[in-house]
């Protein structure tokens, strides 16, 4: 089962070059630079809605932070003052919803071509499984927001240990597992393709570990080798955001090359 594992990410790593990997992962990062407030704002704002919670602000912004390297990224940073807009009519949030949907039939392309899928869903029905993943990421950072101040509410004092267990879950299981829900969803729902599900959570995990490990790598690798502010002056915290989104997206279809071999398997 191991040497199996082991050669079908070999497998994986040539077919991500033979099927155009850097490409499209290099098209995913534009999109996703375009489409990131109006994601976020979506999301908040649907949250603020049905929470009418201010708190939502914070935490959607802190587990937005969280998927990032730990470097200067003062468009990160930006991002928490728009969050904290007020006043979004009905129509200003159905628009940032459609905003978003281009990197999601972005990410469907993708992963059909990984897939080799050429059954391509009509416009309209790829239009609502879009949207329908939006609506569950939603779900799931509502979720995890409710979890986290269920925690807080009714985290005893003077117990050390539970309170250290606590903010360890907070700070890095829940980052984790936010990521791990929301690649095997984009996994599972967007490709037009019936897969496993077991070979889906391989591939989300892989993922997840790999993106996680790689923030530290990418922060050394930033400031310690290239020392990108001294090399791009202004516009290298733009090049970062773009460097690391680049590698993310690169790192998911790898993952879905690995799918797409385990399940030949």
């Amino acid at each position: 089962m191991i040497s199996k594992l082991l050669r079908a990410l070999f497998v994986s790593l040539k077919d991500f070059y033979k099927d155009e990997g850097v490409f499209l992962s290099a098209a995913l990062s534009f999109f996703s630079i375009l489409s990131l407030i109006p994601l976020s704002m979506f999301i908040v704002n649907v949250l603020l809605n049905i929470m009418q919670e201010e708190r939502v602000v914070r935490f959607v912004y802190s587990k937005l932070v969280s998927f990032f390297p730990q470097i200067e990224l003062d468009f990160i940073k930006e991002l928490k003052k728009i969050l904290a807009s007020k006043g979004v009519s009905t129509v200003s949030l159905i628009l940032y919803g459609v905003f978003s949907l281009q990197l999601f039939a972005s990410i469907e392309f993708s992963l059909d071509k990984i897939f080799k899928n050429s059954r391509k869903r009509h416009f309209i029905m790829s239009f609502i499984m879009s949207f329908f993943i939006i609506i569950l990421i939603t779900f799931t950072v509502a979720i995890s927001f409710t979890l986290t101040y269920l925690f807080k509410f009714f985290q005893p004092l003077g117990i050390s240990e539970l309170s250290l267990a606590l903010s360890f879950f907070l700070t890095h299981l829940l980052p984790f597992i936010l990521m791990f829900v929301i690649s095997t969803l984009l996994y599972k729902i967007l490709p037009n393709k019936k897969m496993k599900l077991n070979s889906i959570l391989i591939g989300a995990l892989l993922t997840t570990v790999l993106i996680e490990v790689a923030k530290y790598v990418f922060t050394f690798y930033v400031l310690k080798i290239i020392k990108i502010s001294t090399l791009y002056g202004s516009v290298s915290t733009f090049l970062a955001l773009l460097m690391w989104l680049f590698y993310g997206w690169a790192v998911f279809l790898y993952g879905a090359e690995v799918i797409k071999n385990i399940e030949r398997k």
